[in-house]
């Protein structure tokens, strides 16, 4: 049975926890941008004997090598994140110590041609050669862990974004950054490489459409039909003063035409469930919430007399709406990634009163 979602439920202390994850994250960036400070303060203050030791050695090992790892310690570890987060600091340190190398040494044909010769060697061409080998390594060791907790994921659940969810916690244990790979996996999956399948509809569950009776379908066919001349006709007007903005605004119309065709046919392949004991209401990709059958009190066309930020509105446009109303708040996930409760939920299935029948049955 496909679940909501995996991802660790908020506790009542989750604020103060937050806030001080945050404050430690600060003083540890605040700790990145003392070593900066310091080591570029002293590239432009020490004596000329040892200016040339300073900036084609010190300065290059400190900004490559100890401050990525202080970075890894104070941030990286504590938090659990993947050690790709430690790569642009060594780029960013690689950067900023060219700044003040001779341009001459940055080669790594420097290395061997400086040699012997005091003062021009620079250490900042064979931590060139380091960093690109920590990169394939590091690459290539996270990329093996990605893959493995897909297919795991894959095998323990047949809802796409779970797939890429729990495979992003492997490099961001965070909630809401795996709710948002997940969404953004799942989009791009159902927008390409979900034409073959079928229907979520586990053995032994009730499936209702809702695609069919609203006019989903339709509307997403004509805006996909029109979106490209729109986009063509706005990229040559924009393009007569940059065509940069032109061709961001195309790319940005294309990836609306995606989420557009995926938002269709997800919705085509995940209906409303209902089993003896669970009601799964569910919108697209975006939502799949599990609602148990003991905390529903009645299903209706008429809006329940709750405060609108205590509903969930899944109705899809013109259908007929279908208000699930319960006894006690139920935490739904937003799309943010953030959870709220709630105590109506508004779907709309294609055969509403067939709908209706099945979970009063359930509920007597």
């Amino acid at each position: 049975m496909a679940r909501s979602s995996n991802l660790p439920e908020p506790t009542a202390s989750a604020a103060p926890v937050r806030a001080l994850g945050a404050r430690r994250l600060l003083l540890a960036l605040a700790v990145v941008l003392a070593l900066y400070a310091v080591d570029l303060a002293c590239a432009t203050t020490v004596p000329a004997s040892a200016h040339a030791f300073a900036v084609n050695v010190a300065v290059p090992f400190d900004l490559m090598v100890c401050v990525p790892a202080a970075f890894y310690l104070l941030v990286v570890r504590r938090r659990g994140l993947t050690p790709l987060a430690v790569l642009p600091v060594v780029w960013a340190g690689y950067l900023a110590a060219s700044q003040l190398v001779a341009p001459g040494l940055l080669s790594p044909l420097a290395v061997s041609a400086a040699a012997g010769s005091a003062g021009t060697f620079s250490l900042l061409p064979p931590l060139f050669a380091a960093a690109l080998a920590l990169d394939a390594a590091v690459i290539a060791c996270e990329a093996r862990r990605l893959v493995r907790a897909f297919r795991a994921a894959r095998g323990a659940s047949t809802r796409p974004y779970d797939w890429f969810a729990e495979a992003f916690k492997v490099l961001a244990p965070g909630g809401r950054a795996a709710h948002l790979a997940g969404i953004e996996g799942a989009t791009w999956y159902y927008a390409l490489f979900s034409w073959r399948a079928r229907p979520d509809a586990p053995v032994g569950r009730h499936a209702f459409s809702y695609h069919r009776e609203s006019g989903f379908l339709a509307l997403v066919g004509v805006i996909a039909a029109l979106l490209p001349v729109e986009a063509f006709a706005v990229h040559l007007l924009v393009a007569q003063w940059s065509t940069i903005a032109a061709c961001l605004l195309t790319a940005t119309s294309l990836y609306a035409l995606l989420w557009l065709v995926a938002a269709a046919r997800a919705s085509v392949l995940n209906p409303l469930l209902v089993d003896d004991e669970t009601l799964t209401v569910r919108w697209a990709a975006f939502v799949c919430e599990d609602v148990p059958l003991h905390l529903v009190t009645g299903v209706g066309a008429a809006a329940p007399d709750v405060p609108k930020r205590e509903r969930l509105d899944l109705g899809v446009m013109g259908a007929p709406p279908c208000w699930i109303e319960l006894s006690e708040p139920l935490e739904v996930r937003t799309f943010a990634g953030t959870r709220r409760p709630v105590r109506a939920i508004n779907v709309s299935p294609d055969n509403a009163a067939a709908f209706k029948r099945l979970v009063g049955a359930r509920l007597r």
